[in-house]
């Protein structure tokens, strides 16, 4: 049995949890819960993404699966709650409605807090059950807002920022308000204030740091933070520690050691804090400053019991981020099927758009021990790269920054930034050219996008146009993609998806390397033409040009060339045999690569580097003919997912070509091969 509990919030009122526990539970029984099974403690984004993992792997078809919840209402997004003002509706922001707990057997339970655990009799107990027996037990009751021991915090008209049920309410109060301000000037308080803005107020926020995001940005991107949310008509107080709240009439005044503010409606959104006194009060390990403490399995100090999402404290770090959240669901629904999974940290890099500013926070930005800054600022944008030992690690950004993706990809990869590079950012405030038609939409009609199957750009266009709106629509529709995926986030640009990131392809520095050194080997042959034959029988060297004088020898490099031919074949028969459809293609054609540099040094062994005559002459120049061409796709191929813009699509345009003529100088191969045998063996 899998079941999904959610923790008590204060923000719920009474009526609401009584009246959903009527309604939820009037068609199930006590009885139905005296099977043991996993018990999930939390009806969050997090603890839906775990049932819905479980479901992936078809677990409710051999356990029982119930979901508690404490709110009236399924699961919801709670990133996308500032879009609840846009006239949005609960139901928009519901990951999946009540149907769909029920089509997976899941019993959907709303309105009834987890009250307490008992590890040793392996049992919970909810606001409405008073035993539900577990063998596993995850607790991902996500965080609570963090409240200061403010006077006046309970007052009409003071509201935290946290649910659905809190908006509302804002909204409610907010029609007959003019003014309001928030209380927090991190993310979520700026959240908060662009929500009040929207409902055409004045908005205040209030800052006890000296600067907005003082967790994240430094004084020069916070100054300019401030300098485009206050051009939108926020006003912005910082240094101001709120001491009380207070009643006057209809207005709301907040106390401040030098003065006071006078508004109608008050936001307190000061932060989070995990909610950890579940697993506090059962005994389990507790971070100094909260979170369940919990291992790259995410189990906890008792190893019946897990822990993930904002409650959990990972190598000391709590993960205040949807994304690495939903990678500790993916880690523990692995787990408990049987699979090998660990959670080894995740990227914290965001982007969001606080109040319309652009905020970009990428790769290792908090820390910056250790390591160099390089920053450029203007009126409309602030830019800051982090260093460390020449490679990039991390950046920062607060408006416009049109590199992005790719920075988020050198980060990825953390490749070494160039003395031309820095002199081009502290200038320019961008570490490459800007490139030509970018845009995959601009491209010619006749510009490759899929290199693998020879997709143009106009064929892609004329997909969308039949009604393909996404990846994997459009990779149904043209074959694009099916291969090796580099071209994933073009597709997604024409079909107007979500962004695909930029991931390298695997095995492209192996097919590189190859390339290079096949390249390489080309060029020692056609330079520095024939090994000189030995001038004594006494010479070391003659007892090696027995590899080229021998038949014997003659015959093994010869049989072993034909044998590395054949198998670097296998590489066409990969997109054909489905047999063969294991490993991701980038390996496949690393593998190629690699055995296509063997050949050219089973080559120099069998020939000592002489071109021959007739015949033979005709064999060679075909195998360097046919290496020199795969040594160039190969190379291009492997650079093709680093490349953007115009190179990218030229490289793409190239490829296809480059590929061919790797083909057509194959063809007289197998014929040349068959004569120079008979020749050695029959003439």
């Amino acid at each position: 049995m899998v079941v999904a509990l959610s923790s008590p919030q204060e923000s719920v009122a009474e009526s609401q949890i009584s009246a959903a526990v009527g309604a939820s539970t009037a068609n199930s029984s006590n009885a139905s819960l005296s099977l043991a099974g996993i018990v999930v403690v939390g009806n969050g984004p997090v603890g839906f993404r775990l049932l819905e993992k479980l479901c992936d792997r078809h677990l409710q078809r051999s356990h029982r699966l119930i979901a508690f919840g404490e709110e009236a209402r399924p699961a919801y997004d709670r990133v996308r709650l500032t879009s609840f003002f846009d006239e949005e509706t609960a139901a928009s922001l519901t990951f999946a409605d009540r149907d769909w707990y029920e089509d997976r057997g899941i019993e959907l339970r709303t309105g009834d807090p987890v009250l307490a655990i008992d590890r040793e009799a392996k049992t919970i107990r909810s606001r409405s059950l008073d035993c539900v027996p577990y063998d596993t037990l995850v607790l991902a009751t996500g965080s609570s807002p963090f409240v200061p021991p403010i006077e006046g915090r309970d007052l009409p008209g003071v509201f935290l920022y946290r649910t659905v049920d809190d908006v509302e309410q804002i909204k409610q109060f907010g029609q007959s308000a003019k003014s309001a301000a928030v209380i927090g000037g991190g993310l979520l308080g700026l959240e908060a204030a662009r929500a009040l803005l929207d409902l055409g107020l004045e908005t205040h926020v209030v800052e006890m740091a000296s600067v907005l995001m003082p967790r994240q940005l430094d004084n020069d991107g916070a100054a300019l933070l401030r300098e485009l949310i206050e051009s939108l008509g926020v006003r912005v107080h910082l240094q101001k520690k709120t001491q009380a709240i207070r009643a006057d009439g209809e207005r709301r005044i907040i106390e401040f050691p030098d003065g006071t503010l006078d508004v109608d409606l008050i936001v307190i959104a000061a932060g989070i804090r995990p909610r950890d006194e579940l697993a506090r009060e059962a005994g389990l390990d507790v971070g100094p400053r909260g979170g369940i403490v919990v291992d790259d399995q995410l189990r906890t100090s008792d190893p019946n019991i897990y822990a993930i999402g904002e409650c959990a404290l990972h190598r000391d770090t709590i993960y205040g981020l949807a994304a690495p959240g939903y990678h500790m669901a993916d880690v523990v629904a692995a787990t408990l099927n049987a699979e090998h999974a660990a959670f080894t940290g995740s990227d914290v890099s965001t982007r969001l758009k606080l109040l319309g500013v652009d905020v970009s926070l990428c790769g290792d930005y908090l820390d910056v021990s250790d390591a160099q800054a390089l920053t450029i600022r203007n009126d409309e944008a602030y830019r800051k790269l982090i260093l460390r030992g020449q490679k990039l690690v991390g950046a920062v950004g607060v408006g416009p920054f049109p590199e992005l993706p790719r920075v988020q990809e050198a980060i990825t990869k953390q490749r070494r930034i160039r003395g031309k590079q820095r002199r081009r950012f502290e200038s320019e405030g961008s570490l490459w050219p800007p490139p030509e038609n970018a845009d995959v939409a601009a491209w010619p009609a006749g510009a490759i996008v899929c290199s693998c199957v020879g997709v143009s750009r106009g064929e892609l266009t004329a997909a969308c146009e039949r009604g393909c709106r996404s990846v994997d629509a459009l990779a149904a529709a043209t074959g694009a993609s099916t291969v090796c995926g580099s071209c994933r986030p073009q597709l997604a640009a024409l079909a107007g998806a979500p962004s695909e990131p930029v991931v390298e392809t695997p095995g492209s520095r192996w097919l590189l390397a190859a390339s290079l050194s096949a390249a390489v080997l080309v060029g020692v042959i056609l330079l520095f033409g024939p090994i000189a034959w030995s001038s004594t029988v006494q010479s070391a060297w003659y007892q090696f040009e027995a590899v080229w004088r021998d038949a014997f020898w003659k015959q093994v490099t010869g049989f072993s060339l034909i044998g590395l031919s054949v198998a670097a074949l296998l590489l066409s028969l990969r997109k054909r045999w489905s047999r063969l459809q294991f490993l991701n293609f980038g390996w496949w054609r690393a593998g190629h690569g690699i055995l296509g540099t063997l050949t050219v040094a089973g080559l120099i062994a069998h020939t000592g580097m002489r071109l021959g005559s007739h015949l033979n002459f005709w064999l060679m120049t075909t195998f360097l003919g046919l290496s020199v061409a795969g040594a160039l796709t190969g190379a291009v191929t492997a650079m093709e997912g680093r490349a953007s813009g115009d190179l990218q699509r030229q490289i793409r345009l190239w490829r296809p070509r480059l590929t061919l003529l790797h083909i057509v100088c194959f063809w007289p191969f197998p014929i040349l091969v068959a004569f120079h045998i008979f020749a050695a063996f029959y003439l």
